[in-house]
């Protein structure tokens, strides 16, 4: 059995150093050659969760109501640029024909002024049918309705002179008259090609510059989009590294010790007394060891939104109780006492009472931790503005007053932290805890501020409602 342990010890040790050796190398390479170190360590790419973020990129990737606005108003423009070009098309070929009609009533009205001028002397006979003739071939009217014709049968009939002059001036009125008429419709369609032109010309500028300055828009804000995620990626790779540097060194202690007391057994196999006192450290060492491992595994899943806690009415009480019994052991190894003080009745709250205790645990651990030898640390319980609040309190060298909002950070440890060893996540898991049960965690220092008596962490959660 004992050999067995031991075996398991050292598989367990081997794990832990090459964890922790993987992390020390990562951490001497290249950003690049880093991250994809991370990446065939890990087995995964370091992006994060699937669906809950795959539906933030695509919320945020959203137009926004300007964004919306200014779509809209392409489309808008788009669609005038097409009726103006439909209209402009349209009044330019109404403008080619009133044009070409406007040409053929100066030529006929040319045509008719030169037969008048003819006429206006006396001309015989075959003088006066040679200007008809003239007149006819000049003229280039509607067929069906020539005044050539109407010319001839007079000249034909034997109308005098005066009357073919009569007709030739009634006919030269009316092509003045419908010259005068082309001439305006031709103005019109002139008009009305020159303000769609230009209305045509406006709109496809303005639907350039502001295609354009929609494209550019959504090309920035998708490089922030790019950037931000890149600076996620980044801070993930980086909290990556902090994790195997942290699970080492904090794993790697209990390890030894384990290690040390199976070895210590082994030799003194026939002194079942200190065989037995070896296994009691090993068991209580072992369960110290399961507490951290499931404290860094709540972190991970609670910052992946896979942890899940259990409601059920419970007495905070008992909470505090459970917490101090397993405290003990390192209390002892510590030489700290802890007391506790707790109200004669039930402290009724609905919640988790496995991640209540594992976040009032982390919280007196962290207290033992600072306390000096033959010190105390104090676990008080009350109920107040419909609270119920557990302080911890350490006689310990306090905080500086700018670390204390930081203490409940992920990784956060100070300067006195990092001497005594931590994975600086405790602290962390009991504010996700408290909040997680309508409550609050916050610390302050006892005593002076300049010199600390000593700190107190408080564990706020919400009573149940009666």
């Amino acid at each position: 059995m004992y050999d067995h342990v031991l075996t398991c010890v050292q598989q367990l040790n081997l794990i832990v150093s090459s964890g922790f050796a993987k992390c020390s190398l990562l951490t001497g390479l290249p950003d690049r050659f880093r991250t994809c170190g991370h990446r065939l360590i890990l087995g995964i790419w370091p992006v994060p969760e699937g669906n809950n973020q795959l539906f933030r990129f695509r919320s945020e990737f959203r137009l926004g109501y300007g964004s919306w606005i200014a779509v809209l108003t392409t489309y808008a423009f788009g669609a005038v640029i097409l009726v103006a070009l439909v209209q402009f098309l349209i009044h330019l070929e109404q403008y080619g024909n009133e044009t070409e009609r406007v040409a053929i009533y100066s030529q006929d009205s040319a045509a008719l002024n030169q037969l008048l001028h003819e006429l206006d002397s006396p001309l015989t006979r075959d003088e006066m049918g040679k200007s008809i003739s003239r007149f006819e071939t000049r003229y280039i009217g509607d067929e069906t309705d020539r005044p050539a014709t109407e010319f001839k049968k007079a000249y034909l009939a034997g109308r005098p002179q005066t009357r073919v002059v009569e007709l030739a001036k009634a006919r030269s009125a009316s092509h003045t008259a419908a010259a005068n008429m082309a001439k305006q419709r031709l103005e019109r369609s002139d008009l009305a090609v020159k303000a769609y032109a230009a209305l045509l010309g406006v709109s496809v500028i303005l639907c350039v510059f502001g295609g354009g300055w929609l494209f550019l828009r959504r090309s920035r804000h998708l490089e922030h989009l790019l950037e931000q995620r890149a600076a996620e990626l980044d801070d993930v790779d980086a909290s990556r590294r902090l994790f195997f540097a942290k699970a080492s060194h904090e794993l790697r202690t209990p390890v030894t010790a384990i290690r040390g007391e199976a070895e210590i057994a082994l030799e003194d196999a026939e002194d079942l007394e200190a065989v037995r006192e070896a296994l009691g450290h090993i068991n209580a060492t072992a369960k110290f060891l399961n507490h951290r491992i499931e404290e860094m595994i709540g972190i991970a899943r609670a910052s992946d939104g896979k942890l899940h806690l259990d409601a059920a009415r419970l007495d905070l009480r008992t909470i505090v109780e459970g917490a101090i019994e397993d405290a003990r052991i390192f209390a002892a190894s510590v030489a700290v006492a802890v007391e506790k003080t707790v109200p004669g009745r039930p402290v009724a709250v609905v919640g988790d009472a496995v991640w209540l205790k594992r976040a009032l645990l982390a919280v007196i651990e962290n207290a033992l931790k600072f306390s000096p030898m033959d010190g105390k640390v104090a676990v008080h319980l009350e109920v107040k503005n419909g609270m119920g609040e557990i302080t911890v309190t350490d006689n310990g060298p306090g905080v500086m007053p700018e670390e204390l909002p930081l203490l409940f950070d992920a990784y956060y440890q100070t300067d006195a932290g990092k001497a005594r060893g931590g994975s600086g996540l405790g602290l962390a898991m009991t504010r996700w805890v408290a909040e997680q049960h309508g409550g609050r965690a916050f610390a302050r220092n006892i005593g002076s501020w300049r010199r600390p008596d000593g700190c107190a962490v408080t564990i706020a959660i919400k009573l149940e409602q009666s």
